[in-house]
């Protein structure tokens, strides 16, 4: 009899009863303990011929403080990214590690997460890097901080991202010899999307000197390296092509007592743009029409064209486009170079406010999240919650505490939708200052009454911030 059939049987005798199954209750119990271990039981591990691992190697690294590794413990057991970014961020800023302990499952939330990769691989230390060649789906986290020099050649046979990502690494390294490889290779590459990988990676210590190979592409007949060139070439304020829109603006714009508008019987009064026009106007179909061709010409210059043409700060040139009848395409192209005004905040709250819906929340998205949290604070004046509680979720973290304190005085304000009634708002108490909101806890807790699981993560970072300022004053 086999020894699954001895089982069942064992088990029949069980059900119906040891006299019915002519045995003794000791004899039956002996039988199905003994049976029970032998048909269930896990099997012994077959013999493994490799060698055990070595021993890690010795590290210096600093390991962060009990009262941070006890946070830690919790964030991982609340399983939030948000609040394990921030946890790894202010490692980092300490310059400590995660313990040992919770390496692995650092490990795993970045093998399972991309996103968290840049987070994590900053707290890992030596024994993480360590550990993490031990298992092939960790090997993202193995090179920690170690710098080799880029193969060129060898970095156009990685798939998709990866040579991207190479290509651009080789531009931190040496940026001229890079270009050089990018120029002779954009002359050779049959393949659209192969030279679309070249030129983005030419954003990596983007500089004039890759101008003459972004107007090289620009006369590309695939649309995507195009369009990337030129989304590259507006981000340089003293290009050929920054000249080429300057031009198109003074004479196709004109300023009117109800502020600019197109000049008649000049370019933008055609249906269609020239050849010279259209090659420095997107081809995807965003800059057609009169207002899209608006939009990319006044994205192609920097704001310090409407201060000089104008005579004025960036606060009367913003003022002075948001009230002509094109403020929406104009303050749109503007919005897209905000990094090189002199100040960005006029410009950003114009353009937020010449548009409505998605395209809002969108162009808030676009944003620098500091300029993005003072511009929802600035135009949020008449918005209610869902709207605020919209852009704020698209606002990065972490806020300043200046905008930490404007937002919560905003939502504090404004009436709760029915399905929040009492509740706390989830992304003020996640994303906001700790240290504002904690100051504010009794105002907070008074405001809305209802004990959440977002009370609950605002009170774990507290705990994450008096962690670490206890380590930096015990140092």
């Amino acid at each position: 009899m086999s020894l699954r059939a001895e089982w069942d049987e064992a088990v029949q005798a069980a059900l119906v009863g040891a006299h019915r199954a002519g045995t003794s209750p000791t004899a039956l119990l002996d039988r199905v303990a003994a049976l029970g271990v032998a048909a269930h039981g896990a099997q012994l591990p077959p013999p493994v011929d490799t060698p055990p691992l070595p021993t890690a190697p010795a590290s210096d690294d600093v390991r962060a403080h009990p009262a941070a590794r006890s946070v830690l413990v919790q964030i991982l057991a609340l399983d939030d990214q948000m609040l394990l970014t921030e946890w790894c961020g202010m490692a980092k800023a300490a310059r400590v590690v995660a313990d040992h302990r919770e390496l692995p499952a650092l490990l795993g939330l970045g093998t399972a997460h991309p996103g968290l990769r840049p987070a994590v691989s900053a707290v890992l230390g030596a024994r993480g890097r360590w550990l993490a060649k031990i298992r092939p789906a960790w090997s993202w986290a193995a090179a920690g901080a170690v710098t080799e020099e880029i193969d060129l050649d060898q970095a156009l046979d990685l798939p998709g991202t990866s040579r991207l990502a190479a290509l651009r690494r080789a531009r931190h390294q040496d940026p001229a010899k890079a270009r050089a490889f990018l120029a002779a290779q954009f002359d050779v590459q049959r393949r659209a999307t192969d030279r679309q990988v070249l030129i983005s990676a030419l954003e990596a210590n983007l500089g004039a000197d890759d101008e003459p190979l972004l107007e090289r592409a620009l006369d590309d007949r695939a649309i995507g390296v195009h369009d990337e060139a030129l989304r590259l070439l507006r981000t340089l304020p003293t290009s050929a092509l920054a000249a080429r829109a300057a031009e198109r603006l003074h004479r196709g714009l004109w300023l009117t007592a109800d502020g600019f508008d197109v000049q008649t019987d000049e370019l933008w009064a055609e249906t269609a743009p020239e050849p010279d026009e259209a090659r420095d106007l997107m081809k995807d179909g965003s800059e057609a029409g009169v207002a899209g061709r608006l939009r990319g010409a006044a994205a192609s210059v920097p704001p310090q064209h409407w201060t000089s043409r104008l005579d004025t700060d960036d606060e009367g040139a913003a003022a002075e486009l948001a009230r002509g009848p094109w403020a929406s395409a104009l303050l749109r192209g503007v919005a897209q170079n905000l990094r090189l005004a002199d100040d960005a905040r006029p410009w950003a709250v114009a353009a937020t406010r010449s548009l409505t819906g998605m395209e809002q929340l969108e162009m808030l998205g676009g944003l620098p999240a500091e300029l993005a949290a003072r511009t929802v604070v600035e135009v949020s004046r008449q918005w209610n919650y869902d709207l605020l509680d919209h852009a704020c979720s698209q606002l990065p973290a972490p806020w300043s505490a200046r905008a930490t304190a404007d937002l919560l005085d905003r939502y504090a304000g404004m009436r709760d939708p029915r399905w929040r009634a009492g509740r706390p708002p989830a992304v003020l108490l996640a994303r906001g200052d700790a240290e504002v909101l904690g100051a504010s806890w009794a105002r907070i807790t008074e405001r809305w009454p209802e004990h959440t699981v977002e009370l609950d993560v605002l009170r774990l970072r507290m705990q994450l911030r008096e962690a670490f300022n206890h380590r930096e004053e015990s140092q």
